[in-house]
């Protein structure tokens, strides 16, 4: 009756395994998540290069690094108050877009949006 004792032990010990497997993948896949990593596109640029694309050409063009929720909401096409907010506070949690391209890593922002208001967005 000794091996009865093993057993139970061991099928609890299985039955732990597989409850608390899935659990912590589904943590390491949240936290992945939620620290998503800058990539830089165009890593190689300088700061000359940077501040000649910082003219506003025209009045319909933003700037991606300095405008507010409101002015972005209100000159590009596509997005409302809340893709604009976080359109900041990426731009706050990771530091300056360096590269145009850069503004599809926020979440919602599709190559649909960056086609359509290309034109409008400087650095």
């Amino acid at each position: 009756m000794e091996w009865n004792k093993y057993i139970k032990q061991g099928l609890g010990t299985v039955l732990m395994v597989a409850i608390l497997c899935p659990l912590s993948v589904s943590a390491a896949v949240k936290k992945a998540e939620t620290e998503k990593p800058v990539t830089s596109i165009m890593q190689s640029q300088n700061s000359d290069e940077i501040k000649s694309t910082n003219h506003l050409t025209s009045p319909d063009q933003v700037n991606i690094n300095q405008a507010s929720a409101e002015e972005l909401a209100r000159k590009l096409s596509g997005i409302g108050k809340q893709k604009a907010q976080a359109i900041v506070e990426y731009r706050e949690k990771f530091g300056a877009f360096n590269a145009i391209e850069n503004i599809l890593e926020v979440q919602g922002i599709g190559p649909a949006f960056l086609e359509k208001n290309r034109e409008k967005l400087v650095l």
